[in-house]
């Protein structure tokens, strides 16, 4: 593994620290599982959002199992792990498919953290739009009236909001210079780490003397979210030499575009719900629009597409973007077991290999 991915790890471990310490210090962290729901409007509250799962256990404990179905979504079972653990002050539990929604709605047989329900649409339109903001507010409402906030300030939002933007900014611009595994990391911060500070720490990381990286080609990452210790497919590619670019909700789709100058919370609301490429958005042909502008920007060699075991939003659709996309596709169901990781890399492997990639990154 290339030196930098081994100290983007642990520039990772130190910012989980760093929030432990941050909460220890009696300031209060809200958690959240979709990126849709709006960081900036926590951080207006007066809350540390930060993203869950933070880590990875890659064998689950048998008293976890035994409170769910065995064929039940990876990431749910993580979460489950995670929210018994002293993971965060208040958990937002948005309801972005059947599971997450049994979950939620099942919460307090798993923990005593609060948990504000939200319902995600799966229909884009104005009316689906509306109801995703009242849902937003109501949030909001709540959680002042709960004692977790004093009230909405729309500067700090707006502080948060920029900071995220600028330093995923100035990332993509230095994009294909970062291993796979170190970039992986690097995203990852953005899971709990305190926007306004971030840019300079992912600088003078990248700034240290490192070996320099230049990747024989480059692959995008789309489908299901990658999880800390989801390192299969990064490290695949990083070994074989190739940049990887993730585009997906824990890559650069997390962050939406914003160009009006009202940071209210009806306005951050709309942004992220408005920029969803999620393949579970009907109609989702925005998504497909997505990765074939991805492919095209970056001069990307071929697309692989990570769908979660038991989970068929993204594997129902690996016929039409094979048929679609301008480069070759892989789409790989897999979990966070050691076994499916390593079945995992194998046909990431085979997948490359089949590109028949020369020196220049072209086929």
């Amino acid at each position: 593994m290339e030196e930098l991915s081994i100290r983007a790890k642990a520039l990772y471990e130190e910012e989980l620290a760093a929030l432990s310490a941050f909460r220890a210090s009696g300031n209060k962290t809200a958690a959240l599982v979709c990126r849709t729901f709006p960081s900036a409007v926590l951080a207006g509250l007066g809350l540390r959002p930060v993203r869950l799962p933070f880590s990875v256990s890659t064998s689950n404990n048998a008293a976890v199992k035994s409170l769910v179905r065995q064929d039940v979504c990876p990431l749910v079972l993580e979460l489950l792990q995670t929210v018994q653990s002293d993971c965060a002050d208040v958990i937002i539990g948005m309801h972005s498919c059947d599971t997450t929604r049994r979950f939620f709605q099942e919460s307090d047989r798993f923990t005593s953290l609060p948990v504000h329900q939200i319902q995600l649409p799966a229909t884009l339109g104005d009316a689906s739009l509306g109801f995703f903001n009242s849902q937003v507010y109501r949030v909001c409402k709540d959680l002042i009236l709960g004692g977790f906030s004093e009230g909405y300030d729309s500067s700090v939002a707006e502080e948060w909001y920029r900071s995220r933007m600028e330093t995923a900014g100035y990332l993509r611009s230095v994009v294909k210079t970062i291993p796979p595994v170190a970039l992986q990391y690097i995203l990852h911060l953005f899971r709990i780490a305190d926007p306004t500070t971030l840019r300079a720490k992912i600088e003078k990381l990248l700034a240290a003397p490192v070996k320099e990286f230049k990747p024989d080609f480059t692959l995008l990452l789309s489908g299901s979210p990658v999880t800390p210790g989801d390192d299969s497919v990064a490290e695949t590619v990083e070994e074989m030499g190739g940049a990887l670019i993730p585009v997906n909700c824990t890559g650069f789709q997390m962050f939406p575009e914003k160009k009006e100058d009202d940071f209210s919370i009806s306005s951050i609301s709309t942004s992220y719900f408005s920029s969803m490429k999620c393949v579970r958005c009907r109609p989702n042909e925005r998504t497909f629009e997505h990765l074939i502008d991805e492919l095209s920007n970056t001069g990307a060699s071929g697309l692989i597409v990570k769908s979660l075991v038991f989970c068929d939003l993204w594997f129902t659709e690996k016929v039409r973007l094979k048929e679609r996309m301008p480069a070759p596709v892989m789409v790989v169901d897999t979990g966070f077991s050691s076994g499916e990781s390593e079945r995992t890399a194998v046909r990431v492997e085979a997948f490359i290999q089949s590109l028949e990639i020369n020196g220049d990154g072209c086929r």
